[in-house]
């Protein structure tokens, strides 16, 4: 890297001419024209006046750039990078070429291996306690590429009563699969998600839910979105869409605020920029997050989010459902998640008595630690207040002294009945 850096420095009159460059590109292309004037007027001001000579460090001029169009512009989308593979590949097309092919999965592409190893960044998809699908996802890659990823993830959960979108480290991606995702949730009719307004073509592009889909929807069932102020851009889009239309509850702290869409372009042959070059309209507020970020309906700490969100939803599950049976499982788990959020340290003192076999059932202290064992499958025992016990999601337990012996009680998430087990 360092001989790199010594073969690309940079000298006043290189940096000269990436200004004008990259100037030129800010005024043609820039969605907010009095803005770039702003900016290159700025750029050029401090390049008259040698505030950039002696940059010779390309690392360090993209850093000082970049910070620079985002003071003059607040628009976070802004930034100017050392790249120079990059800068090759967009070289082999002109604009106006760049233009027609309208490959806007160029930059996508070109890392498309690092994309799959990192499973599209779809991190996480598990059933939390409660049958409540909890997605973690760390960026929205084209649907184009990734959509069979997500559409498996959406339908491996598909029984859920509930789902919880982690985009809390998501700082963004493309319109595609903020779409795909969106419209499982939606009625099959198509809807207007967000116009994008491009400057360089004057023209309006639209985002729309889709009307055939492979696999479930999930028209009525509870959203949760979990947000932070990492999340950013694609991630904000899929949040403020869902808030405008009221079809999901988010949770966590306001997001950064870069609504405008970008395009990259090259800056000679080493840099390229990002380029804010449209502006999204939601058709319901006629408005985006640019600046504002999204906020929460529940502000909590990004780091409470996902326990509020999982616990909210099993709340709102236990008040709507009338099937009694489903009812008290809910509530089940509910308290163990309750419990698992909450848990204490166990007083291993008072339950060193405790300790033996229950008929097939173990309890025994290993490690500062109090374990339920069955068929040679151990389970840590967790509490919140030294008096009733979880081993799991579906067994609660608590210890008793009857004439003098003891005794483990279980109680079952799937069985009605109490099982009393005297210590042998």
């Amino acid at each position: 890297m360092k001989s790199q850096t010594t073969k690309d420095s940079l000298d006043d009159n290189r940096i000269r001419e990436i200004i004008k460059e990259m100037c030129k590109k800010i005024e043609e292309y820039y969605v907010f024209p009095e803005i770039a004037e702003k900016i290159s007027h700025f750029l050029l001001n401090k390049l008259e006046e040698g505030l950039y000579n002696g940059i010779i460090d390309p690392v360090n001029f993209e850093r000082v750039i970049s910070n620079d169009m985002v003071k003059v512009s607040n628009d976070l989308h802004f930034y100017f990078e050392y790249d120079p593979s990059m800068a090759q590949i967009l070289l082999q097309k002109g604009d106006d070429e760049k233009e027609e092919s309208e490959d806007e999965f160029l930059e996508f592409k070109s890392h498309l291996k690092y994309e799959q190893y990192k499973n599209f960044h779809i991190i996480k998809a598990e059933r939390l306690p409660g049958n409540i699908g909890y997605i973690k996802l760390n960026d929205f890659p084209p649907a184009e590429y990734a959509g069979d990823a997500i559409v498996g993830a959406l339908q491996f959960l598909g029984n859920s009563n509930a789902f919880i979108f982690d985009i809390r480290n998501n700082g963004g991606g493309y319109p595609s699969m903020v779409a795909l995702i969106i419209s499982y949730f939606m009625a099959p009719d198509t809807k207007l998600l967000t116009s994008i307004y491009e400057r360089k073509k004057d023209e309006y592009f639209q985002s729309l839910t889709l009307p055939y889909l492979p696999g479930k929807r999930f028209p009525e069932t509870p959203i949760y979105v979990l947000i932070s102020p990492r999340t950013a851009s694609g991630a904000e889009e899929f949040a403020y869409n869902l808030k405008m239309m009221k079809r999901a509850t988010l949770v966590g702290e306001t997001t950064r605020g870069a609504a405008n869409p970008v395009d990259i372009f090259p800056i000679l042959d080493k840099f390229v920029i990002w380029l804010p070059i449209g502006r999204p309209i939601n058709p319901i507020s006629k408005d985006n997050w640019e600046g504002k970020g999204v906020s929460p309906h529940i502000k909590i700490s990004q780091e409470d989010a996902l326990e509020k969100a999982h616990m909210l939803a099993l709340q709102n599950l236990v008040k709507k459902e009338t099937d009694e049976e489903i009812k008290k499982m809910l509530e089940f788990e509910f308290e163990y998640s309750e419990t698992k959020y909450n848990q204490i340290k166990i007083d291993l003192k008072a339950l060193q008595d405790y300790q033996g076999q229950y008929e097939r059932y173990k309890i025994f202290i290993q490690d500062n630690q109090l374990y339920y064992e069955r068929s040679n499958l151990k389970f840590p025992i967790i509490t919140k207040d030294n008096k009733t016990f979880f081993a799991d999601e579906t067994l609660k337990l608590w210890f008793e002294e009857e004439n003098k012996e003891k005794v483990l009680v279980l109680e079952r998430r799937d069985f009605p009945n109490l099982l009393r087990l005297e210590k042998k």
